[in-house]
């Protein structure tokens, strides 16, 4: 990954909305770290509430589109946000929670949206595809072990699946999803195996940040990225707020760190990595603070979608998106 980061550096020379609830102020050691974002923000607004209201949802964005997948409160259940409003997606043939979801936007056979392992109500190492203007899920080569609480990152045609639980400990292989060959590969294992975590492709790599060892007393501010052409994992500068149950996205070449939760209550942060400097700064603050949330980005703009309010399993219809430019 330090290539990728050379490389960056280089190139760069509703329903009523829950009470938020405490916050944490639990730091990483030492982190670089500024205290106003690079990025010039316009303020979160509230949109289209989502029709089903879940938590521990997977999501991810197919050709500008945004998909809601299971979780509590609708396991089989997938809506899509065109960016207006809310359309009912064909069912998941099994009710998940904690599942991982990354799309492929090109490919004949391999473009669409797909769905991995997850809690069914234990985990499973089954997984599906939707394909563009499919009426139904195909189910695919399934995973080479059960996985859920783990989180999915598409890079062209392959995905990878990084973290998790598999029902017994914490899952340290990353697993690469090959959509063209409907074919799967171990990869380089993470250095800091943990749950609840999140993802996104930065770079040419895929950063995993935050999540926790299966307690909501164990969350970590761990950043570390895989670099894919190298096969091999690289710490970069921890996070300055630890918590599990969260979400990220890619805005450019930055990462964007959102929610979690923690016994006394869920997170307000927004926290964002530029790779260029290797410093953190602070966003705009959620309004409306959660966990297992669906978090995903369409250009310029940050989307966090449903989850829950209050730690453990609540839910809200509360969606909310921050523009940066």
């Amino acid at each position: 990954m330090l290539a990728v980061v050379l490389a960056i550096l280089a190139s760069s020379c509703s329903s009523p909305i829950a009470t938020p609830a405490a916050s944490s102020t639990a730091t990483a050691a030492s982190p670089a770290t500024s205290p106003v974002s690079t990025l010039a923000a316009a303020g979160w607004r509230r949109i289209a509430d989502i029709p089903t209201p879940r938590s521990e949802v997977a999501a991810t964005v197919f050709r500008g589109n945004v998909y809601v997948i299971g979780g509590f409160g609708g396991g089989n259940v997938v809506e899509i946000f065109d960016g207006q409003r809310w359309t009912r997606a064909p069912d998941l043939p099994i009710a998940v929670d904690h599942a991982m979801a990354a799309a492929v936007d090109d490919g004949a056979g391999s473009a669409g949206v797909y769905v991995f392992g997850g809690n069914a109500p234990s985990p499973v190492a089954r997984a599906f595809r939707l394909s563009p203007g499919g009426d139904a899920w195909r189910e695919i080569a399934p995973m080479p072990g059960p996985r859920s609480q783990a989180a999915a990152v598409a890079r062209a045609s392959s995905i990878y699946i990084v973290g998790g639980y598999d029902g017994q400990r914490l899952v340290a292989p990353t697993y690469a999803y090959e959509a063209s060959a409907d074919r799967w590969r171990t990869v380089a294992t993470i250095p800091t195996p943990r749950d609840h975590l999140a993802a996104a492709p930065i770079g040419a790599g895929v950063c995993a940040i935050g999540g926790r060892r299966l307690s909501l007393t164990t969350n970590l501010a761990t950043l570390e990225c895989y670099d894919p052409a190298a096969d091999r994992w690289e710490k970069l500068p921890d996070a300055p707020t630890a918590r599990g149950g969260v979400g990220a996205a890619a805005v450019g070449d930055r990462l964007v760190f959102v929610g979690g939760e923690q016994p006394s209550g869920t997170f307000k942060e927004v926290e964002i990595f530029d790779p260029a400097t290797g410093r953190w700064s602070r966003g705009p603050d959620l309004p409306t603070p959660r966990h297992g949330i669906g978090v995903v980005s369409v250009r310029d703009t940050v989307f966090v979608m449903s989850g829950g309010p209050t730690p453990g399993g609540s839910q809200t219809a509360v969606c909310e998106a921050l523009e940066l430019r």
